[in-house]
């Protein structure tokens, strides 16, 4: 019985060492993905905050800001951009953000919230609930480009100008640092409008708006809502490497623990092995003898 005890643990062990391999490598690997995703949301964010410092120049030039994503409705419907990833092994990173989610859908009554879904594990979680899916992304794979952005913003704008929505909200997991990171909701809209910037800003941008300020908010308003979705979402993507990179370490620190006790209990079982052994052979020397 301890012989074949202690077979059963040898396969144990080189079991848990090939699992330590894995997630070991896995971690490496979300390791150099979390680098790379961090230096794209970091040189993404300057675009996005000089979109949104024209903006607030624009307003404080005393340049009229009337444009349909400033104007305020009753928020009779509202759909929510919820960004989850498409793999899993990434500890509670889908987890946190549905249930975010979620505690967000209870403020909105039956058919007055639809949900736009980036990313495999919101889809399969949500199409087997009652809450309506207007469009759903899943080939995004943690590698937005503008053109993919295009597309959302264009069906997200168009349905906001149609008034089937009257409020649209990202709903995603910032990223603060490696271990850092939390479920949040952003407005995207309506836009709210930026406050005064100084008087030396002001000051400067009274002396000339070319074109007039109309067809530059045409312009600039929908590259504001592309460049924020596109910065939300590497800021998500950045939170699932890093969350995947924990995760990976917390799975080889386990193996590396389970490897340890394993091997524990298989030197005890070798040792009462031997003992059983001897005392077989002693028993059977003291029965010759006799």
């Amino acid at each position: 019985m301890a012989v074949l005890n202690y077979r059963g643990l040898l396969g144990r062990i080189k079991a848990a060492q090939k699992t330590q391999q894995i997630t070991k490598t896995m971690q490496m690997v979300s390791a150099s993905r979390l680098k790379k995703s961090h230096e794209k949301l970091s040189q993404s964010k300057p675009y996005f905050d000089k979109v949104k410092e024209l903006l607030s120049h624009l307003q404080n030039a005393g340049a009229e800001l009337s444009h349909p994503f400033f104007e305020h409705r009753e928020d009779k419907s509202a759909a929510l951009v919820i960004v989850t990833s498409d793999r899993g092994l990434c500890g509670a990173y889908n987890a946190n953000i549905i249930a975010f989610a979620e505690r967000l859908l209870e403020k909105y009554p039956d058919g007055k919230a639809e949900l736009i879904l980036i990313g495999k594990k919101g889809d399969d979680y949500f199409k087997k609930r009652n809450w309506p899916i207007f469009l759903k992304y899943l080939d995004i794979a943690g590698k937005p480009d503008f053109l993919k952005i295009s597309q959302i913003t264009n069906q997200l704008t168009d349905a906001y100008l149609s008034h089937r929505f009257d409020s649209v909200h990202l709903i995603y997991t910032a990223y603060k640092s490696a271990l850092s990171i939390k479920p949040i909701s952003s407005k995207l809209l309506p836009i709210e409008k930026g406050e005064h910037i100084g008087s030396s800003l002001q000051e400067e941008m009274k002396t000339y708006l070319e074109p007039s300020s109309p067809e530059i908010l045409n312009r600039l308003l929908p590259t504001y809502i592309a460049s924020k979705i596109y910065v939300s979402l590497m800021e998500a993507f950045t939170a699932e490497n890093s969350a995947r990179m924990i995760a990976m370490k917390s799975a080889t620190d386990n193996a590396k623990e389970m490897i340890k006790n394993l091997t524990l209990l298989r030197n005890k079982a070798r040792q009462a092995a031997i003992t059983k052994e001897l005392l077989e052979i002693v028993t059977a020397g003291e029965a010759l003898k006799g």
